[in-house]
């Protein structure tokens, strides 16, 4: 038997001491961490403790290319400290055999796997799977890394990835807010890691931007390809298995995007809070494959037959234009068919306010200079089928053409629906502009 001493540890009471120590079975395990808070060195670390613990087994790890490998990873297995010992392994203690893409060491092989090729990544089983900066590859190469993880002699089969977060991709649908159970994550800013030069963060700070600085020193998901379209909204905080299902004793606000796939329309009231009157998202109907206004209205009929209370309805003022065809208009249709469970008030202004203004009006419900929140999204178990899901992911996906105040709407690209069907009630009903409130839901009320 061959004794190797790792003399790495991870800093105590931090990401990197959680994340390598969870040994959940089964897991997927997310170290995302800024520049600088030792994300390679927990990785390496980690990976050498499931080879050592499947061995003989062999391993996978996926990176963003293989020359990664050599630029990074056999580096960091090598690394010494001040005094010439190293962290890991001596260069003598592994092999990375260049042709096969493959490190051998006392514990079980590792077979590295490229994400420039994602279709040569399925192979035999694997007794666990390791990613290198994940955002970096794409989403085929992250399943079928993980799918290689299912050999049934494996003491631990574990899928760990550790990098920086790169925009809002793929991930966040894994470790986001709605994560399942097994997924877990671990987050580590910069400041974190006391190992660092003292001027280490202000010297990078001096050329970020805001967002930037917040993916690349807080270790946040954030997208640094564009500015966010609502870079107040916190997921993690403002959907809530603390928001009550619709109160039958107050009316129920439904607003429209009219866009036919998906066709969205989310529910809200409006009720007493700490700050004021504050909206709360209590359900959404989402309908996809070239949906109608009417479908749209047999789905709310479904879920609330009799709402005595009745509705208030938002939405895109185009939809006030009658249809040559029927002589009808969206609205008229919502309100003759929705009739038939309560009345039916419409909401909707002659022209769409602007953009500029109904970004403002949604950011300072999420969080207002004080640092109040006062907008609330009901989440409900299992997560992944919530109905007000689509609604979070608008929210935290959407962002700013580039130079403007305009939302990009790429072709193809549907996420957008959700939080601007928001913008129309939450503009309407507490306008970042104020202005007088007339008859109707909020008469008499200070908002």
């Amino acid at each position: 038997m061959i004794e190797i001493v790792i003399r790495w540890a991870p800093l105590p009471g931090t990401a990197q001491e959680t994340f390598f120590d969870d040994d959940t079975p089964e897991a997927n395990v997310l170290f995302q961490g800024g520049w600088g808070s030792g994300k390679t060195m927990t990785l390496t670390a980690k990976v050498l403790k499931l080879s050592a613990i499947n061995a003989p087994l062999s391993g996978v790890w996926a990176v963003p290319d293989f020359g990664h490998v050599t630029r990074t990873i056999l580096p960091t297995l090598a690394e010494v400290d001040k005094s010439g010992q190293p962290w890991f392994l001596r260069s003598d203690q592994f092999h990375y055999n260049e042709k096969g893409h493959t490190l051998t060491w006392a514990g079980g092989p590792i077979q590295f796997v490229s994400d420039e090729e994602p279709d040569k990544i399925a192979g035999a089983n694997a007794a666990f799977a390791a990613g290198d900066e994940p955002g970096s590859i794409r989403e085929k190469s992250f399943r079928n890394t993980c799918a290689r993880v299912r050999h049934v002699s494996a003491r631990l089969r574990q899928k760990v990835w550790a990098g920086t977060p790169e925009g809002i991709g793929y991930l966040l649908d894994y470790f986001g807010p709605e994560r399942q159970a097994d997924y877990h994550l671990y987050t580590m800013r910069t400041a974190e890691n006391t190992e660092l030069p003292d001027d280490y963060l202000r010297q990078n700070m001096a050329n970020m931007t805001p967002n930037e600085i917040a993916a690349y020193l807080e270790g946040k998901a954030v997208n640094i390809t564009g500015a966010l379209a609502y870079p107040m909204f916190d997921a993690e905080a403002q959907w809530t298995d603390t928001v009550p299902e619709a109160n039958p004793t107050l009316p129920l606000a439904l607003m429209f995007d009219f866009n036919v796939d998906p066709m969205v329309c989310p529910i809200g009231q409006a009720v007493a809070g700490p700050f004021g009157i504050e909206p709360h998202i209590v359900d959404m109907i989402t309908l996809y494959g070239g949906s109608t206004v009417d479908q749209t209205c047999d789905a709310l009929l479904a879920r609330y037959p009799r709402w005595s209370h009745g509705f208030v309805v938002y939405g895109d003022a185009t939809g006030a234009a009658r249809h040559v065809k029927s002589l009808r208009s969206n609205f008229d249709i919502i309100r003759e068919r929705l009739g038939a469970s309560g009345p039916v008030t419409l909401k909707v202004p002659s022209v769409n306010p602007p953009v500029a203004r109904r970004l403002s009006s949604v950011n300072r419900l999420c969080k207002n200079a004080l640092g109040q929140t006062r907008l609330w999204i009901r989440k409900t178990d299992p997560p992944k089928v919530c109905a007000t899901r689509p609604l979070v992911q608008s929210l935290a996906k959407t962002v700013k053409k580039a130079g403007t105040d305009d939302i990009e709407k790429k072709p193809g690209e549907t996420h957008t629906h959700g939080a601007d069907a928001l913008g129309y009630w939450l503009d309407y009903e507490w306008p970042a502009i104020r202005r007088t409130v007339g008859p109707g839901m909020f008469a008499g009320v200070d908002l």
